[in-house]
């Protein structure tokens, strides 16, 4: 009897494989990931970054029959600035030392892994992962990537990206295309010099680097005219990537150069900062570029990923910034199509003074980390932005190792003057189709589309809204526990029904101070 049981135990595990083991996302899954229902794979859904989902069982019809189906609550405070990402029911959700997995329609937890970091956290935040094979890859607060089973929350590996010690960390969302994991180092406001990375995504070795701030005989070098400045350059890496997977090419904004606000000690353009940059993904060799803002003098970071799209015949990339633009291009001629001032603008073709330049926005107004979505029936892109003003003043420019090399201060103005906004922008012109938006409110969260017509987001007083795609008219809101709404929010279905999930409790970017900040997950469905 006991030999025969040690036998169907072995059969069973033969069967089994190993416990709690996923398969999938598969290249497959994930090259259709933007037009999938079941899942939502990405930070940004999909490639192409557009956060748009075909779904429309809930539409304008019955979207006001929402209701919440569940709520799940980490128990930390922080940055919380994720969107959901959900595969086969499961829903995978990072805080800044934690991943956890729950199952995508109740909220029950299926595992907690813990990361335990080796060097200092320069700035806790997580956006979440790149999920592939099984495996589920993300960065940490002390600049390392690490690899979690899917399945039973255990590390796979771990690898250390840079030292933090000198300012280094790796906020953004990982990306995986054939094989290869993406990510980048975050860090310019500690005034570090970033690179941009692919690892194995089996093993966690470096397959190459590309030097986000140029030096030597490297294009671009010639555009820091104090060469000495390169060593101190910034161009952080904030927040996830975009790749056009026919042509092989990855897209990533690239943050503001630092000192931040001390122009003068590095003249020139600056380059690859506050740009969007397309490198050859197998290579890491560039292909192009796009400098939204030469020579930042506001932190006025090109941050939030880039999304590509098809219009009229001719496929576009547009990305918004933190000084309150939005650019689009054309990706065969490489030519700006527009560039839209989505709030007001004031004062930035001016340099900081000692004495102080008002300017708009602040450095933490425009588009933070949350990128335009885009909707195809109406030809649509959608933007979050935050008009709110403020002064920058400059100062010294001194470099202390772990602490902010600004060269200089910025007061904001009241936060009673803060406007949050979503808009509706024709994504071939520019023009705006419809403006919603919220006085003394921030909306900094993900903004996301559907093929219901809808429009979602939340905003920092911790109220998720749905709004009609074609008016920008509210068809349902929820207040979520006065919880800020950083994060995004993902829909998908699980055993053919539809679900909406909620980040919410973020408490950066002057959005504390409220009685109850636990980050959460809140799953809607309908009535």
């Amino acid at each position: 009897m006991k030999k025969a049981h040690l036998l169907m135990l072995a059969l069973t595990a033969s069967l089994l494989g190993t416990a709690g083991a996923v398969q999938g996302p598969t290249q497959d899954d994930l090259n259709n990931a933007d037009q999938a229902t079941d899942s939502w794979l990405m930070y940004n859904k999909g490639y192409m970054g557009q956060r748009y989902s075909p779904l429309d069982q809930i539409n304008a019809s019955n979207a006001a029959n929402l209701q919440k189906t569940c709520t799940f609550k980490t128990g930390e405070a922080g940055s919380f600035q994720v969107t959901p990402q959900v595969y086969k029911g499961s829903m995978f959700i990072a805080t800044s030392e934690h991943s956890y997995a729950i199952d995508a329609s109740n909220c029950k937890l299926l595992w907690t892994n813990v990361y335990k970091p080796t060097g200092p956290e320069v700035n806790p935040v997580s956006r979440g992962f790149a999920l592939a094979d099984g495996v589920a890859y993300r960065g940490t607060p002390d600049a390392h990537l690490i690899a979690i089973d899917m399945g039973t929350g255990k590390t796979l590996w771990d690898v250390k990206v840079a030292d933090s010690s000198n300012g280094y960390f790796t906020s953004s969302a990982p990306v995986v295309w054939n094989g290869m994991v993406f990510t980048g180092e975050a860090g310019a406001d500690w005034g570090v010099k970033a690179h941009m990375y692919a690892f194995d995504a089996k093993t966690g070795k470096k397959m190459w680097t590309f030097d986000l701030i140029p030096t030597g005989n490297q294009a671009g070098a010639d555009t820091w005219q104090n060469a000495d400045s390169t060593a101190t350059g910034g161009g952080s890496i904030w927040s996830s990537y975009t790749i056009d997977a026919n042509k092989g090419l990855i897209y990533m904004s690239v943050g503001n150069p630092a000192p931040d606000f001390a122009a003068e000690y590095r003249p020139g353009a600056n380059l690859y900062t506050n740009s969007v940059v397309a490198l050859d993904a197998k290579t890491g060799k560039l292909d192009h570029y796009y400098q939204q803002t030469p020579n930042d003098s506001k932190d006025y970071d090109t941050s939030a990923a880039p999304v590509l799209y098809d219009v009229d015949g001719a496929t576009r990339m547009a990305v918004s910034t933190k000084g309150g633009y939005l650019f689009s291009y054309d990706e065969t001629t490489q030519k700006q199509v527009f560039k839209k001032a989505v709030i007001t603008v004031k004062n930035q073709d001016k340099r900081p003074t000692k004495a102080g330049l008002p300017i708009c926005p602040n450095y933490t107004g425009g588009s933070q980390w949350s990128s335009p979505a885009y909707m195809p029936s109406n030809k649509m892109l959608v933007v979050n932005a935050v008009d709110w003003c403020g002064v920058v003043k400059l100062g010294e420019v001194r470099l202390i190792k772990g602490q902010l090399f600004f060269g200089g201060a910025m007061q904001l103005n009241d936060i009673k003057t803060a406007v949050g906004n979503t808009i509706g922008y024709d994504a071939a012109t520019g023009k705006e189709l419809w403006r919603y938006s919220l006085p003394g409110v921030r909306i900094v969260g993900g903004v996301t589309t559907t093929g219901g017509g809808l429009v979602m987001s939340g905003d920092s007083n911790g109220t998720m809204f749905v709004l009609d795609g074609t008016s920008g008219k509210v068809l349902y809101k929820d207040n979520v526990g006065k919880a800020p709404i950083g994060g995004g929010v993902a829909t998908y279905t699980v055993g053919g029904k539809q679900y909406m999930a909620l980040a919410a409790g973020n408490t950066s970017k002057g959005v504390t101070g409220v009685a109850d900040v636990g980050s959460r997950i809140v799953i809607y469905s309908l009535k």
